[in-house]
């Protein structure tokens, strides 16, 4: 396992909103203000499992690009992520790239990764599409969405089985604007599904 530098806690979270810090698989770490032209898989990775890997493997094959992992220090409605908790989920990634950023929302991130895929499962694409993290204000989402466009960003979205077990659930199956349907693009079943999910891992 590489062993990437994680000891110097002046290096483990970004300043603000504006930045990033990358840790490179070969050990290096960056503070960068932009990365881009490259594939953004972003989650809470809590924990890592087959399934993200599979994911990331997929999209490397499909969107051939190099495949960057996010993790945000803060999250629209999960617990914000503490020195300790941090160090323990970028353990996990061997000699795989992180990027850790303290973007919440997409079109934060976009401001950090122009021309970049978002690689998401599709509980996060849902939850971009979510009104209330708009104020329930269609304009809004709308914006959100135009302003991920105008960076040159799109999505690839890979489906899960459904609550109840008995759908498989798709890019089609999500409420997405009209005008702002080609910015995401799904994954078919037969060359991604795995029915498992990190909180299920917890229990």
């Amino acid at each position: 396992m590489n062993q990437t530098p994680y000891h110097d806690s002046g290096q483990l979270f970004p300043g603000d909103q504006e930045s990033l810090v990358l840790y490179e698989g070969t050990g290096t770490v960056r503070r960068l203000k932009v990365l881009t032209d490259v594939a953004i898989f972003s989650g809470s990775f809590n924990p890592l499992h087959h399934g993200h890997q599979r994911l990331q493997r997929v999209a490397v094959q499909e969107l051939q690009m190099r495949v960057v992992f996010e993790l945000s220090v803060t999250n629209a409605d999960k617990q914000s992520l503490s020195e300790s908790d941090l160090r323990t989920r970028l353990h996990q990634f061997d000699d795989h790239d992180v990027a850790v950023t303290q973007c919440t929302l997409f079109a934060e991130k976009a401001k950090l990764f122009p021309n970049c895929w978002f690689v998401v499962g599709f509980d996060t694409a849902a939850r971009i599409l979510d009104p209330r993290f708009y104020q329930h204000d269609h304009t809004q989402l709308c914006d959100a969405l135009q302003l991920l466009a105008d960076s040159g960003n799109r999505f690839f979205v890979g489906g899960r089985l459904s609550t109840d077990g008995t759908q498989f659930c798709r890019v089609d199956e999500l409420t997405i604007p009209q005008d702002f349907r080609h910015l995401f693009i799904g994954v078919s079943e037969d060359r991604f599904r795995e029915d498992i999910s990190s909180s299920d891992l917890r229990e």
